[in-house]
């Protein structure tokens, strides 16, 4: 096993989590509705999420990597994906921040390890986008962090109100 097989393995894992990433938040952007704050962010996390997945399948390429190995990297994310879905299929605002934040985090992991791969592998084109992807994720969990007080004050009015007019 080479340093470069083993980024390049890491790289398929990040591509499948954000697939994965994309099909979740997608879901649970519209069940955001009644938290228009969160929804809003969410929706933008989206995009940035999509556009991850574009440039790490574009690192990919220039290694002329097989795609066959894409679908075993897939398989490998089943568990965290797994988790991720549970954990965001919830209807409620403050559980699906929660889940953002705890989703976010493992990303931010994920990023920090592929930049040590990327220098390792010697990938100084792959560097900037994973390290502007690192910082993304970054941000995302901060705004989440501190936004999560705010999401469980609403979500405590909305089920109070709901409970008082129901």
């Amino acid at each position: 096993m080479t340093r470069e097989s083993v980024y390049l393995d890491w790289l398929r894992d990040a591509h499948a989590m954000e697939k994965h990433a994309d099909t979740t938040f997608k879901a649970a952007v519209p069940r955001l509705a009644a938290w228009p704050i969160l929804g809003a962010r969410m929706a933008q996390y989206l995009e940035v999420t999509r556009e991850q997945q574009l440039q790490i399948k574009e690192i990919l390429k220039r290694y002329d990597s097989s795609w066959s190995a894409l679908k075993e990297a897939l398989g490998r994310m089943s568990i965290v994906g797994q988790a991720a879905n549970d954990m965001l299929n919830d209807a409620e605002g403050v559980r699906v921040a929660i889940s953002s934040y705890v989703f976010c985090q493992y990303k931010v992991a994920t990023y920090s390890t592929l930049l040590a791969a990327a220098q390792l592998a010697g990938d100084d084109e792959g560097l900037p986008v994973l390290q502007e992807a690192l910082q993304h994720e970054t941000h995302m969990a901060e705004w989440l962090k501190r936004h999560l007080p705010e999401a469980a004050e609403e979500e405590i009015v909305h089920l109070t109100d709901e409970a008082l007019t129901g």
